[in-house]
């Protein structure tokens, strides 16, 4: 059978899983802090057919893990655009998308999910309220075999990216996986802004 059915990536034909950011304007440094607008640390753009987005390598990042076997693997990344987002009736089936799920009659929490091949990875839930232009984050969760490649950040800038100018909050738990969590995404506790949100303001 030819098709998307049959897109499984299973037997790597489509290469390996590699780190996923949110896409911008401009690349000035890879994952671990090269400068790639310099000319001495020479860069290549490439496409990885494993979730159909164009991404960056770094030149200097492949030779140093060529000579360090155990490396975590960031000289190759993928970027993808976290406005573009589609609804589930329309969402493409072969590679690396968001799919947006409105909020259900009467609730403010909609979420967004992370399909790879059409099998959700990943998801982010997210509650705004207009009234005060103010959003609670409310749950990020990414499959386990799926995880410290970017994807939970990439579902967190894709959540913004729906309201950007909306004051971001989200609740904290206690313990290490919320320490965790609050180093990745960069926040800082403050007071809630408003009836239905509390916890910790993102930093944008």
């Amino acid at each position: 059978m030819i098709g998307e059915a049959v897109r499984s990536g299973a037997r790597g034909e489509f290469g390996a899983l590699i780190p996923v950011r949110p896409a911008v304007k401009e690349i000035k440094t890879c994952l671990r802090g090269h400068w790639l607008i310099l000319d001495l640390y020479d860069k290549l753009a490439p496409f990885s057919q494993r979730y159909r987005l164009h991404g960056w390598l770094c030149e200097v990042c492949r030779g140093q893990e060529a000579c360090e076997p155990d490396a975590r693997r960031l000289a190759e990344w993928a970027l993808l655009d976290v406005t573009v987002q589609h609804p589930p009736d329309a969402a493409p089936t072969g590679g690396l998308v968001l799919v947006a799920h409105p909020p259900a009659a009467g609730t403010l929490a909609g979420r967004i999910a992370l399909h790879l091949d059409g099998t959700e990875v990943g998801s982010v839930t997210a509650s705004p309220c207009g009234k005060c232009r103010t959003a609670t984050l409310d749950y990020v969760h990414v499959a386990a075999d799926y995880r410290r490649l970017g994807f939970g950040r990439t579902l967190v800038a894709a959540a913004v990216a729906r309201a950007p100018s909306y004051r971001w909050t989200a609740p904290l738990p206690d313990g290490p996986v919320a320490q965790s969590f609050r180093a990745r995404i960069a926040m800082r506790r403050a007071g809630p802004p408003c009836a239905h949100v509390g916890g910790a303001e993102l930093r944008r």
